[in-house]
C-alpha cells in the first residue's frame, strides 16, 4: 500500500555511501533510506579494513579529492555527531622486499607531489613501527603518519542519529523489487508497501546495476570484486601491540594491520563476483597466510577468523556520483571500490550539492574535482 508520508528523496542502500548521502541531503530535504538487509552496513561497509589514509588515491583525480576533503570530518567531526572519537592514529608503512626497493623509491617519487606528509625511512624506523617484519623487508619503506583507524560503528551511528533528528527514516528488510517513474515521481515497492519521491538515489553497492535495470535505467557496468582477509595471532602466538603501524606492500600485493590484539592479513585479491553475501575461498585464506609467513617469517598455525567483502568498480575505477542523463530524478552513487568509508564525508556533500543543482563544493573543487570526473555519462561511451 502507498505510504502516507511524502519524501523528497528515496535512497536505496544503507551502506556508508547511502547513509552519508542521506546525512547531507536530510539537512534540507526529507529522506527515506531503504535497505534490503536487516541492518545497515551489512555488506562492504561492515567488512572493510576501515582506515582513513590521506595518501590513498593520488593516482586517481576524483578519489584523491574525495579522500583529502574528508579528513577534517574524521579528525574533527561536527559538534554532537559522536560521543566518542571517530578515529585513532595508526600510520602506514609501504614496504618492499630487498629486490624491489628501487621500485619502492620510484613509487615514492610519483606519490610525493600529492602526499607531502609521506617520507622515506630506513631500518630503525621500520623496526620501531612494525618490528615483526623480516630482514628482507627492512631496507627501506615509505611512512605516512596521516593514517587513522576509523570507528565504523560510531560513524554509522552518528549518521543515523542525525538523519532521524532531521525527520528522515530508515526502513530495513525492504527489497526494492519494483521501481518505476511516472508523473514526475519515482515509486519504489517491495510488492506490498510502496514509497514515492521525485528523486531516487541508487546507492546499492554491488547491486546498483540490478537496481537500475528494475528502474528501466541503463546500467553503468559495475564490477564487484571479492577481497578477503584473515585474523591470526601475533609473533610467537602473542598479542599484536596496538601501536604498530599498518603495513602495505607498495604494489598492494598484501597488507597487515593490528586488530584488537590480532593481526589482520589481506592478500589484496580482486576476484570478479556476482553481487552476493561474499565469503572467502580457501585459496584466498591460503594466500593471506602465505604472505604472513613470507613477510613475517611467522608460521600460521591457526586462522581465528576469515571473511570477504565486495569492492565495486566501474571500468575507470573512479566513483560515479551524479544524475543519469536519460532518467529524470535518477541519481547514481556507485563505484566506491574499497574507499567508500574514507571518502564518505566528502562524497555525501558532493551528492547533496549536485542533487540540489549546485556547484561542486569549493574545497573539493580546490582539490581538482569536477562534476565531469564523477558523471555517470563517462560510463556510457
Amino acid at each position: 500500500m502507498p505510504s502516507p508520508d511524502p519524501y523528497d528523496v528515496i535512497i536505496i542502500g544503507a551502506g556508508i555511501a547511502g547513509l552519508s548521502a542521506a546525512y547531507e541531503i536530510s539537512k534540507t530535504q526529507k529522506v527515506l533510506v531503504l535497505e534490503q538487509e536487516d541492518h545497515p552496513g551489512y555488506h562492504a561497509t561492515g567488512r572493510s579494513a576501515a582506515v582513513y589514509a590521506a595518501c590513498y588515491g593520488s593516482e586517481q583525480d576524483a578519489l584523491y579529492a574525495l579522500v583529502r576533503a574528508s579528513g577534517d570530518f574524521f579528525i574533527r567531526p561536527p559538534e554532537g555527531f559522536s560521543p566518542t572519537p571517530l578515529t585513532t592514529p595508526r600510520g602506514v608503512m609501504f614496504v618492499a622486499a630487498r629486490e624491489n626497493v628501487s621500485g619502492l623509491k620510484a613509487h615514492f617519487a610519483e606519490m610525493s607531489p600529492r602526499n607531502p606528509e609521506a617520507y622515506l625511512v630506513g631500518k630503525d624506523t621500520i623496526q620501531e613501527k612494525f618490528p615483526a617484519l623480516n630482514e628482507a623487508y627492512q631496507e627501506a619503506a615509505i611512512y605516512d603518519p596521516r593514517v587513522y583507524d576509523i570507528d565504523v560503528s560510531a560513524l554509522q551511528e552518528g549518521y543515523l542519529k542525525a538523519i532521524r533528528q532531521a525527520g528522515g527514516a530508515l526502513r530495513t528488510g525492504f527489497h526494492a523489487s519494483n521501481i518505476h517513474h511516472s508523473d514526475g515521481q519515482w515509486t519504489v515497492s517491495n510488492g506490498g508497501d510502496s514509497f514515492r519521491a521525485p528523486v531516487i538515489v541508487n546507492a546499492a553497492g554491488a547491486w546498483v546495476d540490478e537496481v537500475a535495470e528494475r528502474a528501466g535505467v541503463t546500467p553503468i557496468g559495475i564490477q564487484p570484486l571479492r577481497r578477503s582477509a584473515i585474523l591470526v595471532d601475533g609473533p610467537d602466538g602473542g598479542a599484536v601491540p596496538p601501536h604498530w603501524s599498518m603495513v602495505v606492500e607498495f604494489r598492494e600485493e598484501f597488507f597487515f594491520k593490528p586488530d584488537a590484539g590480532k593481526l589482520m592479513a589481506c592478500p589484496a585479491n580482486e576476484d570478479l563476483s556476482a553481487p552476493c553475501d561474499a565469503q572467502p575461498e580457501e585459496l584466498d585464506i591460503a594466500y593471506a597466510a602465505h604472505y604472513v609467513e613470507q613477510a613475517l617469517s611467522q608460521p600460521v598455525k591457526k586462522v581465528d577468523h576469515a571473511w570477504a567483502g565486495l569492492r565495486s568498480f566501474v571500468e575507470d575505477r573512479g566513483p560515479v556520483i551524479g544524475f543519469d542523463a536519460t532518467a529524470p530524478g535518477f541519481f547514481w552513487v556507485a563505484g566506491q571500490g574499497g574507499y567508500g568509508i574514507q571518502t564518505a564525508p566528502a562524497a555525501g556533500r558532493l551528492v547533496a550539492a549536485l542533487l540540489a543543482g549546485q556547484d561542486v563544493p569549493r574545497d573539493l573543487a580546490d582539490y581538482g574535482l569536477t562534476a565531469a570526473l564523477t558523471s555517470p555519462e563517462r560510463c556510457h561511451p
